[in-house]
């Protein structure tokens, strides 16, 4: 696995302008999450209430980046070299995560930690830091099964739209769906910086009964779902494209 971490590093030290790319995306990521109405503002609740779709913008573009070695065929080394789809999985995870930490998620606490740090504690964080995981493994998972990196496109509509079926089941049909706001991403970030403006966001009320547990399960069953199936699709050869090679 390390050796492919250093491959992969190696391809994107020496992929053009990529790198440089990659840090500037990740970096209007970061700041992008504190625009307001009155311009730029560092604080922990606009950081919450924004946080999901910043953090989706940085590692769609990180995974992307990754996944290229299935649009460029490179993957197809990897596997003639008879490395175990799981070691490819869980490397291309792992890489995906550290350009992640380092150019997105370091900078967003970097700010808050200079202009608001009095109302961030170290459980905040490790939450947090939770969430980026279980989207860097999800979008990463959806780019191996699809063997494009245009599977970015359904993991950015999955983070855009997922809570969309909760507001309707809630308040077209009537169903109580407030214990399952815990275990989605933008409505876990809510609940973590402890946002009473979701209410207004999601109008529904949010369920912090337990949350880190749920959160924690939440985690463990996606993680399990989605690199199942990706060790399922290079194992079995799946070849799921969103568009043509021509």
């Amino acid at each position: 696995m390390n050796n492919l971490m250093k491959a992969e590093w190696y391809r994107l030290r020496h992929s053009g302008n990529l790198l440089l790319i990659l840090i500037f995306a990740g970096i209007c990521s970061a700041l992008m999450q504190f625009v307001g109405d009155n311009g730029i503002q560092i604080t922990v609740e606009i950081y919450y209430l924004r946080a999901s779709m910043g953090m989706a913008v940085a590692v769609g573009s990180i995974t992307a980046v990754v996944a290229a070695t299935f649009n460029n065929r490179l993957v197809n080394y990897e596997i003639m070299k008879g490395t175990p789809p799981m070691i490819m999985i869980l490397s291309k995870i792992l890489i995906s995560l550290l350009m992640v930490t380092v150019i997105y998620f370091i900078p967003s606490f970097v700010l808050l930690l200079a202009y608001d740090c009095e109302k961030l504690t170290l459980t905040m964080v490790l939450l947090t830091f939770l969430c980026v995981l279980k989207l860097t493994l999800i979008s990463t998972a959806i780019c191996i099964i699809f063997k494009n990196a245009v599977g970015v496109t359904l993991f950015f509509l999955a983070i855009v739209f997922q809570s969309a079926p909760l507001v309707l089941l809630q308040n077209v049909f009537g169903i109580d769906v407030v214990p399952l706001t815990p275990f989605l991403t933008s409505t876990q970030l809510i609940i973590i910086g402890d946002q009473a403006l979701a209410l207004d966001e999601l109008t529904m009320p949010l369920d912090t009964s337990y949350f880190a547990l749920k959160m924690i399960a939440s985690f463990i069953i996606v993680a399990a779902v989605m690199i199942y199936i990706a060790h399922r699709s290079l194992k079995n050869k799946w070849e799921i494209r969103l568009i043509s090679d021509n």
